[in-house]
């Protein structure tokens, strides 16, 4: 049986067109991929650490291409600077306009941070189209070893913003984790989408409809439908009444009769901007940064949000804190949205990249 061959460190034309990946878990005519991997079973530690070693040196190979490109470096510089432009002149044309009520230290920083973990996915995902071969293990690392790189410039840059104008250090460290992991992801949609068709107009397309919605259509969509999940709800009084550092209600008892209340239910549409990479920086961010500033407050208004009414009108069907269901992290349910978009583009587009080669195979 005729193999595919490996090209490590190879460059030409044709190097960044996704390649073949042999089906049947990296065996050919029972030999393994890896020839020094003990034949203990097939789930034996021994032979796992192994996989996951070769899938590491794999990886690394695919970044390297990345990073040995000044294409790279030069994508990553323009983004921070757009991103730190972008800030000073959103937060600038707030203040004129009387949006906030004092300077909010921090505020540039924040929506700095934003910008950057938007970019992480737009470069993420350009950078797993051109690069698109490899197992899917391969390209989640190597996708997360670009992002490491692209977290470097980023945390020099927030550093001095926070440093210079003020705002909570600790968002630096969560922009960092928001960074590497989008990176990853979106990395696996850009791959996906390149490996689902034969030629790379219609592959880009995809790529640009699904970072499109999940960085910006997400939003608008939740927007629009938060009008509709205004309605009449029944509360009682609440006592015992215990809040946090921002001022939320975070304990209370309920007693009396039940009254109509008109409540949002936010809860309702909420999760569905939970995938975009600024909110999801926005979730992570919350515990980074306390909740005793304004920094702190907005992020932590985000998991209010998704949780509905029940955590901003207390004692809501009459019900204590104590009966109510434990949060699900928006960034849980963020990661999770932007895992299940990647593999519905990874998952079909493996399988059709295998029958394209498999023709090619058979006609030649």
């Amino acid at each position: 049986m005729a193999g595919v061959p490996d090209h490590p460190g190879s460059s030409g034309p044709g190097w960044n067109e996704p390649e073949y990946e042999v089906i049947g878990g990296g065996m050919i005519d029972d030999q393994r991929r890896v020839p020094d991997a003990p034949r203990t079973g097939p789930d034996s530690p021994a032979r796992t650490r192994a996989v996951f070693t070769n899938a590491v040196a794999q990886a690394w190979q695919i970044a390297r291409q990345s990073l040995a490109s000044w294409w790279f470096w030069v994508a990553s510089a323009a983004g921070v600077a757009l991103s730190w432009g972008m800030a000073v002149g959103f937060v600038s044309w707030g203040e004129s306009n009387g949006w906030f009520q004092s300077t909010v230290a921090g505020a540039v920083l924040l929506i700095m941070a934003a910008f950057l973990a938007l970019m992480a996915a737009i470069l993420g995902t350009g950078w797993g189209f051109r690069h698109a071969g490899g197992s899917v293990l391969e390209l989640l690392l190597a996708g997360a070893m670009r992002g490491v790189a692209l977290a470097v410039p980023v945390c020099v840059a927030l550093l001095v913003v926070g440093i210079s104008v003020g705002g909570p250090i600790a968002l630096v460290g969560a922009a960092v984790v928001v960074i590497v992991l989008e990176a990853a992801l979106f990395g696996l949609i850009g791959s996906g989408s390149r490996a689902l068709f034969a030629s790379v107009a219609p592959g880009m397309a995809l790529a640009v409809v699904l970072v499109a919605f999940l960085c910006v259509g997400n939003v608008a969509v939740t927007l629009m439908l938060l009008p509709a999940t205004t309605a009449m709800d029944q509360a009682s009084v609440p006592v015992n009444v215990e809040r946090d550092d921002s001022g939320r209600v975070v304990s209370y008892q309920c007693v009396g009769d039940l009254r109509p209340v008109e409540v949002a239910h936010t809860d309702r549409v909420a999760w569905v901007a939970a995938s975009n990479p600024a909110l999801l920086l926005g979730s992570v961010g919350a515990g980074f940064v306390a909740t005793d500033n304004e920094i702190g407050w907005v992020l932590s208004g985000l998991q209010w949000a998704v949780d509905g009414p029940s955590r901003e009108v207390p004692c809501l069907g009459g019900e204590s804190s104590a009966g109510l269901a434990p949060s699900v992290p928006v960034f849980l349910t963020g990661l999770a949205l932007q895992a299940l978009a990647a593999a519905v583009v990874v998952a079909p587009g493996r399988w059709l990249m295998a029958r394209r080669q498999n023709a090619s195979s058979g006609s030649g």
